[in-house]
């Protein structure tokens, strides 16, 4: 009779990639002193094969995440207290995968689709969740990361009395369809054709408000609007500028294409972001034109 102790971190990842049941995954490794993304591309497979790794990488201060690889028809959700969860399957929108990332804090996924659904679809589906049961709507999109349970969460503030951080929890891993998943994908569908109708309009406002101010140079503009911010605050912290500059570019009437590229150019944000800069640059952006 063996007397090997049960790895229970490779049991949950192992619960969890069943419940989340796609071909290919994305795996962030983020080390939160350095505000740094270590993003790896893996099948079910390769990151079973790689527990040793992720957990030592997790003892050293990396935080495990997970997504699956573009927009799988699984819809995340975040920041929703066990009241909430409650009232999500009570109306037809069970979890396929329930995560306690902090103690009595979850997020996961709800299944709306058994195949791929586009990114737009996708990412309405995740704000209306947010709105509905109060959960966090920064975080509702379709790319958004979750954690990978069987490590812990390496937020300071979770640190307990021992100077130990919790372990991340799977709650439950069904891995089942929402009852209601139709109704609520139909719904986003007429958000989706309904925002269509609203990006031709703003095209078109933009388009003459381009006409009408003959807008400056993107990245001249970035980096004016950078100087008065750094006078104005002392200790600037660069994510926020970022959002303060694209939103007053998008106001002034520049296109995505004129602010990307000014992000890409002038951003000090990207310092520290240089692995995944374009998931920074597109979640900005995503989140500045939807306002």
């Amino acid at each position: 009779m063996s007397n090997k102790r049960p790895d229970f971190t490779l049991i949950a990842v192992k619960r969890q990639l069943k419940a989340m049941n796609v071909s290919n995954y994305e795996v962030g490794l983020f080390h939160r002193e350095n505000n740094q993304m270590l993003p790896r591309f893996l099948t079910a497979q390769t990151i079973l094969k790689s527990i040793d790794w992720f957990k030592t990488m997790n003892y050293q201060g990396h935080d495990v995440f997970i997504r699956p690889a573009g927009s799988q028809g699984l819809v995340f959700f975040d920041d929703l207290n066990i009241g909430m969860i409650e009232k999500m399957k009570a109306d037809g929108y069970a979890p396929a995968v329930l995560v306690e990332s902090s103690p009595m804090n979850f997020h996961g996924w709800l299944k709306v689709s058994k195949t791929p659904i586009s990114e737009e679809v996708a990412t309405i589906v995740s704000k209306l969740i947010a709105h509905k049961y109060g959960g966090d709507t920064n975080s509702a999109d379709w790319r958004h990361y979750g954690r990978l349970a069987g490590f812990t969460n390496q937020k300071p503030e979770h640190i307990k009395a021992d100077g130990k951080q919790p372990f991340v929890l799977l709650s439950s891993g069904a891995g089942k369809l929402a009852e209601n998943a139709e109704k609520i994908l139909s719904k986003a569908h007429e958000l989706t054709e309904f925002n269509k109708v609203k990006k031709v309009d703003r095209k078109a406002v933009i388009s003459n408000i381009k006409i009408k101010t003959n807008l400056r140079d993107p990245c001249s503009f970035y980096e004016s609007e950078l100087l008065g911010l750094e006078k104005r605050y002392p200790i600037l912290n660069t994510s926020k500028a970022d959002w303060m500059i694209v939103n007053k570019m998008i106001d002034k009437g520049y296109d995505e294409a004129d602010i990307r590229q000014a992000m890409v150019a002038c951003s000090p944000a990207l310092e520290k972001r240089a692995r995944y800069a374009d998931d920074y640059i597109n979640l900005t952006l995503d989140k500045a034109f939807v306002r």
